[in-house]
């Protein structure tokens, strides 16, 4: 596997290895998009086959059912965070419930 290999101090062989690697993951991501697709096809008819029967199905390793229907709710948190700047004196409370998460560093491939 290529994390196995040692660091490469040679420019050309660096370009060399990263283009590779860009090439696998992108063949994979191919592949999952192959995938993903077929797994859609496949919930829509199992959808049209459960509400055909009329309940859940499950076996020993587990079921497939039909979640209900519902709504979720989110909020612009740019425009929130535009009022409690421009107006803090009527909306600057609005910071109390603000929350943030820190989001690891991660590699992006397209």
């Amino acid at each position: 596997m290529a994390k196995d290999r040692p660091v490469e101090r040679d420019p050309s062989a660096i370009d060399e290895e990263i283009g590779f690697l860009v090439h696998c993951i992108r063949e994979d991501q191919r592949e999952i998009e192959t995938r993903q697709a077929s797994i859609a096809q496949t919930k829509s008819r199992l959808m049209e086959l459960i509400q055909l029967r009329g309940s859940n199905w499950s076996d020993d390793e587990g079921y497939a059912r039909l979640a209900s229907e519902g709504k979720r709710t989110y909020y612009d948190t740019v425009s929130l965070d535009d009022l409690i700047i421009t107006d803090p004196l009527r909306y600057g409370w609005l910071k109390d419930y603000r929350r943030e998460a820190t989001i690891a560093q991660r590699l992006q491939v397209k």
